[in-house]
């Protein structure tokens, strides 16, 4: 309602002023291009004063408005008067400067408000990311977790045609035995062959000392590959059983890991753990 009346206010001067300078024997053109830009600094108070949180440009504005009106009425009377003169430019200027200031402060202060914005965007998509690759890996060994592994199932067993299976042998002892941070660093040392052999995104942890990897083809020899995964772990006794399956498109995934499952225990059941150092 308040800006409403000062609309009013600001068309009634405008109109005024306009029907005064009509009045002039000699009309002067850049007066009515003050009087024009009076009246849209004017309507523009009005349309800020509702919108417009920062004062101090609220009030550079109406410097600059005043600064107008002086200038118009200077043309309007018929002798130049020095006090309008002096406060009408000095009104005009001191307007723009502070509209300057504050709005290089507004933009400044916006643009610290973005950066802060934007910080927070790429702390909240590292948390995001970070959560959700705890989600989906193993906090130890950094592998897919068996969550991962049967989301990606089908992704992968269409591009690898085999799924092994490994379990470790006497790794319970082995913990026991050496302890919990020895047993960590099997569990580690384990996973970073499987990663040289078959690609860190082939292998996931299913739980436990298990573990199962895709392949693009069947190990040459089932024994070498036994050998290169325990390579850094044989002296703490531990040893390495694979089972092997064909993965076919008319099996469930679990169907395919219980095959894998079943063969690696075939293979558990007659074999013998390496001890021999090596070289």
């Amino acid at each position: 309602m308040k800006s409403r009346y000062f609309y009013i206010f600001i068309l009634t001067v405008t109109l005024c002023l306009a029907v005064l300078l009509l009045n002039r024997p000699d009309i002067d053109l850049d007066a009515f291009e003050e009087l024009f830009w009076f009246t849209c600094t004017g309507l523009l108070i009005g349309y800020g004063a509702q919108y417009v949180s920062n004062r101090f440009l609220i009030l550079a504005w109406g410097m600059y408005c005043v600064g107008l009106f002086l200038d118009v009425l200077d043309d309007i009377l018929t002798k130049d008067t020095l006090p309008i003169l002096v406060a009408d430019t000095s009104l005009k200027k001191i307007g723009l400067i502070l509209t300057c200031i504050v709005l290089y402060n507004v933009i400044h202060h916006e643009r610290k408000i973005i950066n802060k914005l934007n910080s927070e965007i790429n702390r909240r998509k590292k948390l995001e990311n970070r959560l959700n690759f705890e989600a989906n890996h193993d906090h130890l060994t950094q592998l897919g977790n068996r969550k991962s592994c049967f989301e990606n199932f089908a992704t992968l067993s269409s591009k690898y045609p085999y799924l092994l299976y490994f379990d470790l042998d006497n790794f319970k002892h082995a913990n026991d035995k050496y302890g919990h941070q020895t047993g960590d660093e099997v569990l580690i040392s384990i996973s970073n062959a499987l990663q040289t052999e078959f690609g860190a995104d082939n292998c996931f942890r299913l739980g436990g000392d298990e573990f199962v990897a895709f392949s693009q083809v069947l190990p040459e020899n089932i024994d070498t590959l036994r050998n290169r995964l325990v390579e850094q772990i044989f002296e703490f006794d531990v040893g390495v059983s694979i089972g092997i399956a064909k993965i076919t498109p008319n099996e469930s995934p679990d169907e395919i890991m219980h095959r894998a499952d079943s063969n690696m225990y075939s293979d558990k059941s007659h074999k013998i753990i390496r001890q021999t150092p090596r070289t």
